[in-house]
């Protein structure tokens, strides 16, 4: 499915990016590797431009994807850095894992039935089909707890189509002030790691760490960090930022994305006129109400309705009545000589007027990855 002429679109900041990777190459140094988490579209900000943007910095050495699909667009899109699939499970289609094993595809394992069917499929492609065990430390998703890890371990280094590149594990409070668990998680990390060293090659990657841990744990950053919404410009909780800040108030992150639309109607509307579904809203006053032609299809939470504001020519302005599917109303009162065709920010700063993920987010009441990652992926991206 194609969409006309973009009514709304995506900006991604080249040097915001660049910015982002550069502070945590930094603060991590040149030995650990850096992988760049660009599932989920990028975090909604364009899997393929931010993996050419991150793969052009040459300051990050791995990817990291939701599933093949994912891996397939940045193949085409001629990266060449090595990806992993985080989240590797069923259906499994032995032509897509051959394809993959072929070009540089690690696959996140924690299953039997993955080892035979990757198995089966590096026979074919005629290369070894490359691993990372996910190892469970307290985070109750995807994952082996080390007594069963220590078996399926085994299971992969007796098979010569199997190579293990790496032991994998997620923390589950990182953005917390309180790191308690956190030391727990990375204890029984290493307690794991260390018990079967013997038995592993000297390459292989270690790696737990995600944007929180980088920043506020640095002894968990092992031989690999996963770099996710920090990538994007985004702290992965206010607790984290604060934490950070009272570490090295110099950190900075530089948010990536500016979401945009325009203005496809104005209208000059009585006092005592009610707005949209159910009537929610009631003009005050006369209002110049213009309306986007975007909504809740497009991204815009629902729960914004009557609570949201944009941005039109530096103008916060508050959104009225219920969001609809496609079109969404505002009171553009306060903006001088306002017009169809004028430009309107959804996400974004201009002037003195700024709306950013985390104050969508707590309006309604979810987190920034969610704001993001739901704008709709059939939305243009430009790189600017």
């Amino acid at each position: 499915m194609k969409l006309g002429p973009a009514y709304s679109w995506v900006e991604i900041s080249r040097r915001a990016l660049i910015a982002n990777i550069r502070v945590h190459r930094r603060m991590v140094g040149k030995k650990v590797k850096l992988m760049a988490v660009v599932k989920s579209n990028a975090y909604g900000h364009g899997i393929e431009l931010v993996s050419q943007v991150a793969a052009s910095t040459r300051q990050v050495d791995w990817l990291g994807v939701a599933s093949l699909e994912e891996a397939k667009l940045i193949r085409q899109a001629k990266v060449k850095l090595p990806i992993l699939v985080l989240s590797f499970f069923r259906p499994f289609v032995m032509a897509d894992l051959i394809w993959a094993i072929k070009h540089s595809i690690a696959f996140m394992v924690y299953e039997t039935e993955q080892l035979k069917i990757l198995s089966l499929a590096a026979q074919k492609a005629k290369k070894p089909a490359k691993i990372h065990l996910k190892l469970e430390t307290g985070m109750a998703r995807l994952g082996l707890f080390p007594k069963e890890a220590r078996i399926f371990l085994e299971k992969i280094l007796k098979s010569p189509r199997l190579q293990l590149e790496g032991i994998a594990s997620h923390f589950a409070t990182a953005e917390s002030r309180d790191q308690k668990f956190l030391k727990k998680q990375l204890s029984a990390y290493r307690r794991f790691t260390k018990s079967v060293s013997g038995k592993l090659p000297n390459s292989i990657l270690h790696h737990i760490s995600c944007s929180a841990a980088i920043t506020t744990a640095p002894t968990a950053n092992l031989s690999l960090v996963r770099l996710g919404i920090a990538l994007y410009g985004l702290w992965p909780s206010d607790e984290n930022k604060q934490v950070v800040h009272k570490m090295n108030s110099e950190f900075k992150l530089q948010p990536a994305l500016t979401w945009k639309t325009q203005i496809i109607e104005v209208q000059h509307l009585p006092k005592n006129t009610p707005v949209g579904y159910d009537r929610t809203f009631v003009t005050k006053k006369s209002t110049t109400m213009v309306a986007l032609p975007i909504g809740y299809w497009d991204g815009l939470d629902r729960r914004l309705s009557n609570k949201g504001r944009v941005i039109i020519k530096g103008v916060i302005c508050p959104i009225i009545g219920r969001i609809c599917m496609n079109i969404t109303m505002v009171d553009a009162s306060a903006v001088r000589n306002v017009k169809v065709g004028d430009e309107v920010i959804l996400i974004g700063k201009k002037g003195r007027g700024e709306v950013t993920a985390d104050k969508i987010a707590r309006l309604t009441q979810t987190i920034n990855y969610e704001v993001v990652t739901r704008i709709n992926p059939l939305l243009p991206r430009h790189l600017v």
